[in-house]
């Protein structure tokens, strides 16, 4: 796969530094000799404000492995001692978009991973990260950036000039015996699923599952799909693909993660291009059989996309109530650099989005 988005040169973090105009903090670009003492960093945070480590190994997977194109991670520094006192994480995606001639690629941008020390706050640090990091994809000539922050972050991307794009549906599945038998389609004896390594090499078209009325949506390949959930070194991901007299008509990608003390699979990812509700239910149900027992099973999304909902449903999962939840998944972002460039983020009712979508699950 050709890296879609160039890396960051010496004189875009020079003019980026210019127009920032800011002395009372040092802001740059990391490099690989410097990702241990990120890490330090992130290590020495308050374990209620870090729900995961910023590792030295992370960060070259995000940055330096990325098939969409080299990533860059922000730091700010204190001028006086030279201390990193902050960072904030920019990784290439890769978006499609509907045009009149097709499905037109649409380079992006996620930013995630940001934290300020605690002394440091309050003196618009991220502030200038922020501003600092726009600008270097502006600079590389991405339109589109974005990010799924935490709930206690997001006052301050509204207060940066961001926009919501909506708030994805939450779905619940208990994993109960029974369930099933008062939830869900029926099962489709015709189908077939299996655990994969990887994803195989024929795989159905996302674009069969999304409606016309859907604008945007990342498009999976076997590039971006290995670098999302086999090379990721922190998460440990399950791969099921269902099949129908020996075609391949749906991927399902889960993982296992522990949640306010609950065991649940997440489904991070699925589609399809035929029946979508029995083969979303044919692969949930097994990957709930196998491995450790869970609690429940979650999913996201479906905003945009009426045969993704269907899907869901009768894979057994329900909308969770929003007082229910662990909290809001809010997509906030906007477009990047002058008007010839920029694109306008859709709302999520035209966009489709799953946990591939961003670095969460």
């Amino acid at each position: 796969m050709r890296p879609e988005i160039p890396p960051v040169a010496d004189e875009m973090v020079r003019a980026a530094r210019r127009r920032l105009g800011r002395e009372d903090v040092a802001v740059g670009v990391a490099t690989p000799a410097e990702y241990a003492e990120i890490e330090a960093l992130s290590r020495a945070a308050d374990p209620s404000e870090m729900k995961s480590v910023l590792s030295a190994e992370l960060i070259a997977w995000f940055i330096d492995r990325n098939p969409c194109g080299r990533g860059f991670l922000v730091v700010a520094r204190d001028p006086a001692s030279g201390g990193a006192i902050g960072y904030f994480l920019f990784y290439p995606w890769l978006l499609a978009r509907r045009a009149e001639s097709g499905a037109e690629r649409l380079p992006a941008f996620l930013y995630v991973h940001l934290y300020v020390a605690p002394p440091h706050r309050r003196r618009r640090v991220f502030g200038a990260m922020t501003a600092f990091g726009l600008d270097l994809a502006a600079q590389l000539g991405v339109g589109l950036a974005y990010t799924v922050p935490n709930p206690r972050s997001t006052p301050g991307f509204l207060k940066f000039g961001m926009t919501q794009a909506g708030v994805l549906p939450f779905w619940v599945r208990p994993a109960m015996p029974g369930w099933g038998l008062v939830a869900g389609a029926a099962r489709d004896t015709s189908l077939a699923v299996q655990l994969v390594s990887e994803l195989p090499a024929a795989v159905p078209d996302v674009t069969s599952m999304l409606p016309p009325t859907v604008a945007m949506w990342s498009p999976r390949s076997a590039a971006t799909c290995r670098w999302r959930y086999r090379d990721r070194p922190d998460c440990s991901y399950e791969i099921r693909q269902v099949t129908k007299a020996g075609a391949a008509v749906a991927i399902v990608v889960t993982r296992r993660m522990t949640i306010k003390g609950l065991r649940t699979l997440v489904v991070c990812d699925a589609w399809f291009s035929d029946s979508g509700p029995a083969a979303l239910r044919l692969a949930v149900d097994d990957a709930l059989r196998a491995g450790e027992r869970v609690h429940l099973a979650i999913a996201f999304g479906g905003s945009a996309s009426a045969p993704y909902r269907q899907a869901l449903r009768g894979a057994g999962f329900v909308v969770c109530p929003p007082a229910l939840q662990p909290q809001p998944v809010a997509i906030i972002g906007g477009g990047v650099g002058g008007p010839e460039s920029r694109v306008e983020m859709p709302g999520a009712n035209a966009w489709h989005l799953t946990p591939y979508d961003w670095d969460v699950f």
